[in-house]
């Protein structure tokens, strides 16, 4: 999964998984595409891109799937802090 970044931003990712899934992409397969495969590319599926004990990780609470535009947003969580909290 690649946004062409600059020519599309990096921040457009989740939009480039939804597309893929619209295309038929499983959704399970398109989060790990932007998460644990992204990770293991890296070398760094040990330390991110997976919630597991131990590893680093950020949570977003929504009440659907991350990678539907019209998902709402909730709660944001970066390093065990609530940054984002929907009034």
């Amino acid at each position: 999964m690649t946004t062409d970044s600059p020519v599309v931003p990096q921040e457009y990712l989740p939009l480039c998984a939804g597309l893929a899934m619209k295309e038929g992409l499983p959704e399970i397969e398109a989060v790990k595409a932007i998460t644990i495969n992204a990770a293991k590319i890296l070398g760094l599926d040990e330390r991110i891109g997976s919630l597991k004990v131990g590893k680093d990780a950020d949570m977003v609470i929504c009440d659907g799937s991350i990678l539907d535009p019209q998902t709402t947003v909730y709660h944001t969580i970066i390093d065990g802090e609530i940054v984002y909290s929907k009034a």
